[in-house]
Parts: structure tokens; C-alpha cells; sequence
């Protein structure tokens, strides 16, 4: 596990990538698997995250579906099930059984389908299914909670004594209610419970001291509970009885909490596969919503970012077909991007974009770029984005900035990945370019991976110093002075202030006089890049169409090919029809002219022996030559044909127009 900057990863965003996983996972195992990912610089490591995430994408856009579900965290359940000498409650155990019952039904998913996702298989297999102990939970458990009469036979042979026994006290008691005199106005005349015995209600100026025991007075005082004494012995074998449905309920607890220690180490590793599927689903899951694909990974430290959007706007877009896609590449022959162009072009989104994208196919998540893009390994990647002031430590936006990109440089090396933003802003406008363009310098020798923008003109003319800096701009629409935020490669770009003052209001004698005090050197450039915007636009028009006819010329060649090759089997397939139909006429011919000879010389030579003969030749003749009509080419005399005119060729079974004769034997058809 690399150590990435943790300022990078706050700036770039990467803990909401972080967070929407988290919210996509149904379990807590799940959660904690998440909360540890991070960027990695083991390749194979990264490959293997990054193909688990894509079978777990096909098992769920072609798959049965996939058996998680929301469950309860039972892993300090089953590390307290691990202390000898004391059982889980009946509510506990169901919390348990909700994980045995997702780990029956993972161990059991799809395994006639395995062979298609064998390292999501690696996690199913490793799944204890403990199928006994949701028996045993099944058994002795209801879903409230309540332990079963059928838990065991001796459980169930002292609640049935307990209901007699009960039903005899309640009997006895409601007799003795209904034999005493009431006084006038007394209704209470019900068989209740005290401190576990029964008992019925007596006035207090009735009761007898001889005649039972009392267990508790009314509020007023005028009522007793008294247990009379013919039931004493009663009440007591009731709670002997309970006593006894105590001893028998704890010893089942027991029983089921020591099959579930001899097995706690499983479930609880059953909770560790359980979380890493779940954080594979939430993977997959959101893959699937920004359309990700799996890059390839690296060890070389390039970049190839093809058909690349930020992750976190394809997520919450409405419309994704609203959200350009660019191409980045960084290689040992290019190492620095100076990205310039107007404000709002998008060039720091493409910046968070880049350095989040790599973040993530490290940490072996998807990214929605084309599955061509390559992504080399980077020890850290680092990042001075967006407003730095500190309050806290007095320091302005500059030094701010200043103290990121000195920690940078402090960092940089070939396995390095710098982003700035707004290099050297802030400042004298020459001082800072001065710098701006010395950073650059330093971070090329040091064969660091950087990607820069800027409004400064003078860094727009390094590539023509260092052959290892290119230029990029994003694309301006400079009739409607909007942004088209598609990135241009090898092309500087213009910043338009002027243009979009003007546009939104400014006096035209404020935008006039601003172009008279431009830097005639400033012009020239600006106009240098318009016309190279211009003929870039041509061009790609140009490709585009190219591209289109070069699509459609494929397409007809795959086409004619097929043709091509359903004739030459349809020919090849008549070719041994007709040898095979020739060979039947030739063993006919053969058998009966055999036949005819015999005839002739037992006949001695009849005249109507003879005649036979003759005819079945011919007739035979004929076959023949009607074969060789319909299978080899006939001559045409060719002053006959002219161009125009429609002719069969027989060796394609196809019709087609003349175009020329070309010798007396050949001729050039157009079919």
C-alpha cells in the first residue's frame, strides 16, 4: 500500500468516490472493507481488484441475482460466544442466523455458472454454509424471540405439566371464590399473581390468620392476596416446575451456543468475505452508473487516458451524453501538459479528473474511460488546486500555493504524477511566469509526470524549448464565446478575456482601447492560434468524415468477402453434385453396355440387339452433354456482345451488365 498525500486525496476528492461507495453497500462488513481502500502500487494486486470488479459487473447486468442483503454486524455476537461458560440470548441468536442465512445462500449461488467468474467463485467457496446450526435455531427459536415447546422432549414434557398444574390452582381458587359470602358492593372476585404464586383477593376485616398466607394489600389497604393454604403446596411444585423449564431452557441456550463457538472462527471469516463482496457489488455498482470500463495497469509510469470524464460528474448527471470525454497522455517523450484557454473551459476539472482517475484504477475501481486506457504505476500523486489561503497560519493564496508546490518538488520523481492549477498566479505576472516556467524546468529533469494550466503567454512557447513539454488548450466557440470543453492536443489557447468582456456588456471603447494596449507580439499569437483553431477545426471535420467512409468501405469489404465466400462454397458444393451425378450416369452407362454386349453375343448379333445399343448410346450422349452445358463455360461468338448488355457469368451463377470486351476471350462485367 502506497502513502499517498492525504492533501492530494482531499483536494482531488477522493473520499467522496469513498462515501458514494459506502452508501451503495448493504452490510456493515461491507463498509469496512470500503473505508480501507487506497491507492495501491502493486500491479498484480490492483489487476486482480479490478477483474473481481468486472465479473461481479456481469453477474449482476447477466447474472441470477446476487443474494445480498442487509444484515446486522454479529461479530461481537460471536466473539462473545467464544467465553466458556455462557450462552447468547434466544434475540441474539436470530441475529446470527440472518448471517447463516445469507452465507447458505452465497455458498450456494450459481454454481453451475461458476466457470464465468471464477474469482468471485474463490469468495462463494470459502463460505462456511453451517446449515446445522440454523437447524438448531429453527428448532428451538420462534421469530419473536420465544423458545419453542418442541426445543426439546423434557421441555416440552414440563410446560405440559406446568398447564396442568396451573389449570388445577385456577380451578381450585375460582371454587373457593365462588363458595364465600360477598358483602355488599364487592366485586373483585378474580384469581390473581403474586411474586410468582396465586392467589385470591380476601377483605381485610374477613381475613383469618390461620386461614392462608398474605402476599400483598390493595392501595386503600381494604383488600389482602392471600394464598389460601390448601394451595401452598400447589404454588410450590408450580415453581419448582419453573424452575425446572429454567434449567432446561439455559442447558438449550448452551447447546446452541457451543455449536456456534466451535464454529465462530468460520462465521466470523464468513463476515470478512461477506464485507468483500459487498464492497464489490458497490464497486460494480457504481461502475455500472458512470459507464466504467478497466484500465489497463502498468508498471512503466506513462499515462494513456482515452475517452476520460470526471467520475463524480458522470454520477450525479441527469445527462450524461452532456459531458465531453477528452484523451491525456503522458510518456517518457512527453512529460509535462501546459493546458491553457478562457475561464470556465473546464481546465481544472480535467485536472481533478486525471489525478482522480489515477487514484482510482490504483485503488482497483473502474473509470469511466475507454477499457484502452493505460495507467503506469505512481508512487504519489500530487496536487495544488483551487483557493489555498490559510487563515490559520497568516498565509496568503500565493504562499499557500507556494509551500504545496515546494512539497511537490520535495516529492517528484519518474514515479511522480504533479498537477497545478494556475501555475505561478498570484503575483507579478512576469515573476510569476518566470518561476512558473523554472518549476516546469526542474520538474523535467527530475523525469517527474506533470500536467499544468495557465494563462500566461510565455509558458505557451516552452514546447519549442523543451521538446518533453506539449501544449494543450481546450476549445473555444468564438461566435457564441462559449466553451466547448473538448481538449486539443499540441495547441496553446486563448484566453478571450476581451472577447467575453465584450460580450457580457463591457463599452466598446473600453474593449478597443484594451486591444490597442495588447502587446502586438500578444496579437500575433492570439491570431496565430485562431488560425491554427481554425484549421484544427477543418481537419478534424476532414478526419471525421474520412473516418466515416473508411467505416463504411470496412463494412462493404466484410460484405463482399462474405459474398465471396458463399459462392466459392456454392460452386464448390454444385462442383460435387455434378461429379457425383456424372459418376451415377457413368456406372449406369457401364453396366448396361456390359449388359447390351452380353445380349449381343448370346443374340449373336440381332439387328434389334444392335438397335438397342445404338439408342441407349445416344441417349446416354445426351445426358452428357447436357451436363457439360450447364457446367462448362460455352463459347459466345463475341461480335455478337456490346457493351450494354446483360450477360450471365457462370462460374459466379450471377448476371451482370458488360462494360467491355477485352480480347476475344474475356470480357469486363459489372456485377
Amino acid at each position: 500500500m502506497s502513502n499517498f498525500d492525504s492533501h492530494t486525496l482531499e483536494v482531488l476528492e477522493y473520499p467522496k468516490i469513498i462515501s458514494i461507495l459506502e452508501g451503495l453497500c448493504l452490510t456493515s462488513y461491507g463498509l469496512v472493507k470500503i473505508g480501507a481502500i487506497a491507492p495501491m502500487n502493486h500491479k498484480e494486486a490492483i489487476e486482480t481488484r479490478l477483474d473481481e470488479t468486472s465479473q461481479m459487473k456481469d453477474i449482476i447486468r447477466f447474472g441470477q441475482a446476487f443474494p445480498l442483503s442487509r444484515v446486522e454486524d454479529v461479530t461481537s455476537l460471536l466473539n462473545k460466544s467464544k467465553a466458556e461458560g455462557i450462552f447468547l440470548e434466544p434475540v441474539e441468536f436470530l441475529r446470527i442466523e440472518e448471517l447463516i442465512e445469507i452465507s447458505i445462500s452465497l455458498h450456494n449461488y450459481a454454481k453451475s455458472e461458476r466457470s464465468k467468474f471464477p474469482l468471485i467463485t474463490g469468495y462463494l467457496t470459502a463460505i462456511y454454509s453451517a446449515p446445522e446450526i440454523k437447524k438448531a435455531i429453527d428448532k428451538t427459536i420462534d421469530r419473536d424471540g420465544t423458545i419453542k415447546d418442541s426445543a426439546s422432549p423434557e421441555l416440552q414434557k414440563i410446560r405440559s405439566n406446568i398447564i396442568t398444574l396451573k389449570s388445577k390452582i385456577v380451578s381450585r381458587l375460582e371454587h373457593a371464590l365462588t363458595e364465600r359470602h360477598k358483602s355488599q358492593g364487592w366485586q373483585d372476585d378474580t384469581v390473581t399473581i403474586r411474586d410468582g404464586r396465586y392467589v385470591i383477593p380476601v377483605i381485610a376485616g374477613q381475613f383469618r390468620s390461620d386461614s392462608g398466607i398474605i402476599h400483598d394489600r390493595s392501595q386503600s389497604g381494604a383488600t389482602f392476596y392471600v394464598e389460601p393454604n390448601e394451595i401452598v403446596e400447589a404454588n410450590n411444585n408450580l415453581g419448582l416446575l419453573f424452575q425446572d423449564e429454567r434449567l432446561e431452557i439455559d442447558r438449550i441456550l448452551r447447546r446452541i451456543t457451543s455449536m456456534i463457538r466451535d464454529r465462530s472462527d468460520q462465521l466470523l471469516q464468513n463476515c470478512d468475505i461477506i464485507g468483500s463482496l459487498d464492497a464489490l457489488h458497490a464497486a460494480a455498482l457504481f461502475s455500472i452508473r458512470v459507464g466504467g470500463e478497466k484500465p489497463s495497469i502498468d508498471t512503466e509510469n506513462h499515462l494513456r487516458l482515452l475517452k476520460a470524464s470526471h467520475p463524480l460528474l458522470l454520477y450525479y448527471a441527469e445527462n450524461k451524453d452532456n459531458i465531453i470525454a477528452n484523451d491525456i497522455s503522458l510518456d517518457n517523450g512527453r512529460l509535462a501538459l501546459i493546458i491553457t484557454g478562457p475561464n470556465t473551459g473546464g481546465k481544472t476539472v480535467l485536472l481533478k479528473a486525471v489525478g482522480l482517475l489515477v487514484l482510482m484504477a490504483q485503488s482497483g475501481l473502474h473509470i469511466p474511460a475507454d477499457a484502452k486506457s493505460e495507467i503506469g504505476l505512481f508512487n504519489n500523486v500530487m496536487a495544488d488546486i483551487g483557493d489555498e489561503q490559510s487563515i490559520e497560519l497568516s498565509l496568503s493564496t500565493f504562499s499557500s500555493h507556494l509551500r504545496q508546490i515546494i512539497y511537490a518538488i520535495q516529492q517528484a520523481g519518474p514515479k511522480t504524477l504533479i498537477l497545478l492549477d494556475e501555475i505561478g498566479a498570484g503575483t507579478d505576472p512576469k515573476e510569476g511566469a518566470a518561476l512558473a516556467e523554472a518549476i516546469l524546468f526542474k520538474l523535467i529533469n527530475l523525469k517527474a509526470k506533470a500536467i499544468v494550466t495557465t494563462h500566461y503567454s510565455q509558458l505557451k512557447t516552452l514546447p519549442m524549448l523543451y521538446p518533453e513539454i506539449e501544449n494543450a488548450s481546450f476549445e473555444f466557440d468564438k461566435t457564441s464565446l462559449n466553451p466547448t470543453f473538448r481538449l486539443l492536443t499540441g495547441i496553446p489557447g486563448a484566453s478571450y478575456a476581451i472577447e467575453i468582456a465584450q460580450r457580457l456588456g463591457m463599452p466598446s471603447s473600453i474593449t478597443d482601447n484594451a486591444l490597442q494596449l495588447l502587446g502586438k507580439g500578444e496579437r500575433s499569437l492570439i491570431g496565430l492560434i485562431e488560425s491554427l483553431e481554425k484549421e484544427l477545426a477543418i481537419l478534424r471535420e476532414d478526419k471525421s468524415a474520412l473516418e466515416e467512409k473508411l467505416k463504411n468501405a470496412a463494412q462493404l469489404e466484410d460484405y463482399y468477402h462474405r459474398q465471396i465466400d458463399g459462392l466459392k462454397q456454392e460452386i464448390e458444393t454444385a462442383k460435387k453434385s455434378h461429379l457425383t451425378e456424372l459418376e451415377e450416369i457413368l456406372n449406369e452407362a457401364r453396366s448396361e453396355v456390359e449388359r447390351l454386349v452380353k445380349s449381343i453375343r448370346e443374340s449373336k448379333a440381332s439387328q434389334e440387339s444392335v438397335k438397342l445399343t445404338h439408342r441407349f448410346l445416344k441417349e446416354k450422349r445426351g445426358q452428357l452433354e447436357s451436363l457439360k452445358s450447364k457446367h462448362i463455360p460455352q463459347t459466345v461468338r463475341t461480335d455478337k456482345l456490346a457493351a450494354g448488355n446483360m450477360v450471365m457469368v457462370e462460374s459466379l451463377r450471377k448476371e451482370g451488365e458488360l462494360v467491355r470486351l477485352i480480347g476475344d476471350s474475356k470480357a469486363k462485367v459489372r456485377i
